[in-house]
């Protein structure tokens, strides 16, 4: 990372861990992503009722009834407690059957240059400018730094775009500072 008291800039190539951590950031903490999960859980709840239901309605046998019952129990069980877990689960595997597809989000040089009023983006011949009053939170995890733009824009800039941990703490200080100096907010309010 180059610094500069008036600009900063940073860059990275994605790789597959840096899609899997940012699809499991999403998962946990969009929106969209518990809506995901809440879908998940209610997906396993009408299924074990509507399994009830089926083995309430037609009898075969009484101890296969009971067994059904179970099953379904077991399921809607399974299906709350487990169901975040089921959705992060299945994101790898999209992730891993789309490594050599058209619909992949090939790997490119990431640039992102900070200036006083704001950053651009550079990546795969495209470039985007976003203002810092835009900004609506900037999260801090062990593995990236992450700039919300809206609900569902989410630009991550990952640890290793950075020498060390204190590095990007060192640079998520200063990204608040200057988001907030320009009234965007960083969640911290």
């Amino acid at each position: 990372m180059a610094a500069g008291k008036k600009s900063r800039e940073v860059q990275f190539t994605l790789n597959d861990e840096d899609f899997k951590m940012f699809g499991r950031y999403r998962i946990l903490y969009t929106d969209q992503g518990h809506r995901m999960v809440r879908r998940q859980r209610l997906t396993y709840i009408i299924s074990g009722a509507l399994m009830a239901g089926l083995f309430t309605v037609f009898h075969v046998d009484k101890t296969f009834t009971i067994l059904m019952y179970i099953i379904a129990a077991a399921m809607v069980v399974v299906g709350i407690f487990f169901a975040e877990s089921i959705v992060l689960r299945q994101q790898d595997k999209v992730i891993a059957a789309t490594e050599n597809s058209a619909e992949r989000v090939h790997a490119a040089n990431n640039r992102i240059r900070f200036d006083e009023e704001g950053f651009t983006t550079y990546a795969a011949g495209d470039e985007q400018h976003f203002d810092y009053k835009d900004v609506k939170l900037v999260d801090l995890t062990d593995k990236a730094i992450y700039t919300w733009l809206s609900d569902t824009m989410i630009m991550p800039i990952p640890l290793h775009a950075f020498k060390n941990m204190s590095e990007m703490k060192e640079f998520n200080k200063w990204l608040k500072e200057r988001v907030e100096a320009c009234g965007g907010s960083t969640g911290q309010n």
